[in-house]
């Protein structure tokens, strides 16, 4: 009984763990992009290349994963100022 509860216990801490990482990293993705955005707007190209950058390696991170549409509606949720629906 009381393997059974911890072995329950070791997985829902795993699946919150994971489902809390794919919405941070889709925030700090928007984020990044946002700041790409605003950086061509001041003509800073050196660190709006950065930031988009550091944005694609966060996605790349999820594309071809079962995740990816997880990720991909909170990125385009954090992206259009609207909080994901969890």
């Amino acid at each position: 009984m009381k393997l059974a509860f911890l072995l329950t216990f070791i997985s829902l801490a795993i699946l919150f763990t994971a489902c809390s990482s794919v919405d941070s990293d889709a925030r700090k993705a928007a984020q990044l992009n946002k700041e790409s955005i605003e950086y061509v707007k001041e003509g800073d190209l050196q660190e709006a290349e950065r930031a988009y950058k550091e944005a694609q390696e966060i996605l790349s991170r999820y594309k071809g994963t079962e995740k990816y549409d997880e990720f991909q509606v909170a990125y385009n949720n954090y992206m259009h100022g609207e909080a994901p629906n969890n």
